[in-house]
């Protein structure tokens, strides 16, 4: 009889202990945003030298890629391309060069993200993603021999493209990531082919301070203000507008106020100019980069960025000179 009453009572136990014990775990988006913030950690903090593979439609881009921090924690990171022309990307706390042969088209921006590589929210905590992406952890896989983290970054009103990351899981390293669509197609990725990390700066990056930088790309302080009737009247919640200008197109000399919007993981542009100098017929195309180019009166109206076409085409279609909505 007292080995039935003791069994009963480890049952009882059981039962009581079990649900605050799953109570304890933390849920799949919960876990997400730990995992992501701690990838945001480690693509600040860590020493390391790596070599990527970047695939765009057709296009493949093999990258070499150094990161580290100075005894004086300054930040410094160089990218270089290894296909085609030769490019090569320095950044330097939140100065960033990008250096191209011929030299005349070199030039240097204010950030502390190197443009073209990684989101710049993917360096930032979640909380600023929070409002308009949940992200998702799931089972990882290996990537480059390392075991990983699987998240998935969804766009909470699918007028965004989602994301799919894996985190090594013993650094916090992000080793992989893909950019789809809302139905699942994959449209651009990246993935490191090696990657090693170090206690100290890589040798590679310690006499860089001392690099000539090119010129500005963009003073605010020169910039010419918008002078076409129509403004942006709508975007996706979340993005904010990051310039204005008024400026002629580098390769066609075309005149054209220039809207730069950004959400923090994607950036979109609005291009304005008279219809009579553009000449272009309806162009609707969804990939990586979206394009749309349609009309309204005497401008034309191009929206360019990494989004879906169908909100690409609602800002377009919400371009205009009423007030603004609510």
């Amino acid at each position: 009889m007292n080995s039935i009453w003791r069994v009963a009572i480890a049952l009882f136990l059981a039962l009581c202990i079990t649900p605050s014990v799953s109570a304890q775990q933390p849920s799949a988006e919960q876990a997400g945003v730990l995992w992501f913030d701690r990838m945001a950690t480690a693509l600040r903090e860590l020493n390391f030298e790596a070599t990527l593979v970047q695939v765009q439609g057709d296009r493949i881009q093999p990258i070499m890629w150094l990161h580290g921090r100075h005894s004086d924690n300054l930040e410094v990171e160089l990218l270089i391309h290894l296909n085609g022309a030769d490019v090569r990307i320095l950044r330097l706390g939140d100065q960033t060069s990008y250096y191209f042969q011929p030299a005349d088209n070199s030039y240097s921006i204010n950030s502390d993200s190197t443009y073209g590589l990684l989101p710049a929210a993917f360096y930032r905590p979640f909380t600023h993603l929070n409002d308009y992406y949940q992200v998702i952890a799931g089972r990882g896989m290996r990537v480059t021999g390392r075991d990983t983290q699987y998240l998935r970054l969804v766009s909470r009103d699918n007028s965004r493209y989602h994301y799919s990351l894996w985190v090594d899981r013993e650094s916090g390293m992000l080793l992989k990531l893909q950019m789809l669509t809302p139905q699942g197609q994959v449209l651009e990725q990246l993935q490191l082919t090696s990657f090693q990390l170090s206690d100290e700066l890589p040798v590679s990056l310690e006499d860089l301070q001392g690099v000539q930088r090119p010129p500005r790309l963009f003073d605010p302080n020169t910039a010419e203000a918008p002078q076409f009737s129509l403004l942006p009247r709508w975007l996706p919640s979340g993005f904010t507008l990051q310039r204005q200008t008024h400026r002629l197109l580098y390769a066609t000399q075309l005149a054209n106020d220039h809207f730069l919007y950004s959400d923090g993981l994607t950036e979109v542009s609005v291009y304005i100019s008279r219809k009579r100098d553009q000449a272009l017929p309806e162009l609707a195309f969804e990939g990586a980069e979206s394009f749309y180019n349609t009309s309204k009166g005497d401008y034309a109206i191009t929206v360019v960025g990494k989004l879906p076409l169908a909100t690409l085409r609602k800002i377009a279609e919400n371009v205009d000179a009423s007030v603004p909505r609510q």
